[in-house]
């Protein structure tokens, strides 16, 4: 009996090794390029409210930039023919895009992409990095960008039905990982070392300026200082003398 109660609380930390780790994706634009994301999981606005791609984020980019694989796979299904002319409907929400399915199974959406600039087939593996197509704004789109999202299949009522996966990016070298967030703005950096990105208002919340007083300063800010300490002091005795005199 000792044996099997030592077993587990052994199989805990066996499973735990043994459990695969948790994919990581690089960012889909070339390296240097910086580009701000627009809508991600826990935004305040979001377009991204089906269960298929309630985890995928939406970056803002010009029109001809070229989009990347995020992580290695084979690509299962491209659309190219999207927004060939003037009037024409998108032939699908995502306009033309180039689906990616991973090893483990999940599939990876490049959706909005230009007309006619899709690089790759069915069939073809593409390396994390290696070029796909170039971003556009086909589809329904209300401006350029491009839509990344990741999904697995799974069972539900007798059918297959896509779910959408969190995903986690890197950049720098080693690897910072990161989760995307609305308004932050990265900069695909795979060839040094990089910091972990923080939007704009982040950056004014955790900033700290700081000043070295001069000999000149020092005496009238000690002073302040004192003048803060007995305001306080005063107050609270005013409080104490007013509470009393009503008891």
């Amino acid at each position: 009996m000792r044996i099997f109660a030592v077993l587990l609380q052994l199989f805990p930390v066996v499973a735990a090794a043994a459990a695969p780790p948790a994919p990581s994706y690089r960012l889909p634009w070339p390296e240097g390029r910086s580009f701000t994301i627009t809508q991600a999981p826990g935004g305040w606005i979001t377009t991204h409210v089906l269960k298929s791609n309630r985890y995928a984020v939406d970056i803002a980019m010009p029109e001809g930039t070229p989009v990347l694989a995020a992580r290695q796979g084979v690509v299962e299904e491209t659309q190219w023919r999207s927004g060939g002319g003037a009037g024409l409907d998108p032939l699908t929400d995502s306009g033309n895009y180039v689906l990616v399915r991973h090893e483990d199974g999940t599939l990876a959406t490049y959706a909005h992409l230009r007309y006619a600039r899709v690089v790759v087939v069915s069939g073809e593996a593409v390396a994390a990095g290696g070029l796909l197509g170039y971003s556009g704004t086909t589809g329904f789109s209300s401006g350029p960008h491009l839509h990344f999202g990741v999904s697995r299949t799974e069972s539900a009522g007798g059918r297959e039905v896509e779910v959408s996966v969190p995903v986690t990016f890197t950049i720098g070298v080693p690897p910072l990982a990161f989760a995307p967030r609305a308004a932050l703005t990265v900069t695909a950096n795979y060839s040094s070392a990089a910091e972990l990105p923080q939007a704009a208002s982040e950056r004014r919340m955790f900033e700290r300026q700081t000043r070295v007083l001069s000999s000149e300063e020092l005496p009238w800010a000690w002073l302040g200082l004192a003048l803060w300490v007995a305001a306080g002091v005063a107050g609270m005795a005013w409080c104490w003398r007013f509470s009393n005199s009503k008891s």
